[in-house]
């Protein structure tokens, strides 16, 4: 059996768990992205499905206007540089606080 691939909800980044991994799994196991460090639980093996139980803490993504490359950057940076093509702008964070303001309202 090969290797699984898992792509991340958060930063849309694959994930791998080999395939002696996946016999072992559970609902209700968790994993953690390898590139943002979100946790995903699984909910069922067959077939895979996972849903986030929390964000990463490292950053936050983002993607390059000019070259389309997705990259981590900290919360409150005003300023992102690309580490692809250099290019420099100013990160949209309206929909970070938009979500923020959604998940304060439900509480």
């Amino acid at each position: 059996m090969d290797d699984l691939e898992v792509i991340c909800p958060v930063c849309n980044e694959p994930n791998y768990l080999p395939a002696e991994d996946l016999e072992e799994l559970t609902p209700d196991d968790y994993l953690e992205c390898e590139s943002c460090g979100a946790y995903l639980q699984i909910l069922s093996t067959d077939p895979l499905e996972v849903v986030v139980i929390e964000d990463g803490e490292e950053g936050l993504f983002v993607d390059c206007p000019e070259c389309g490359l997705t990259f981590e950057v900290e919360g409150d940076e005003e300023e992102a540089v690309c580490p692809e093509c250099g290019h420099r702008f100013a990160p949209d964070w309206s929909d970070v606080d938009e979500d923020e303001e959604d998940a304060d309202d439900r509480y």
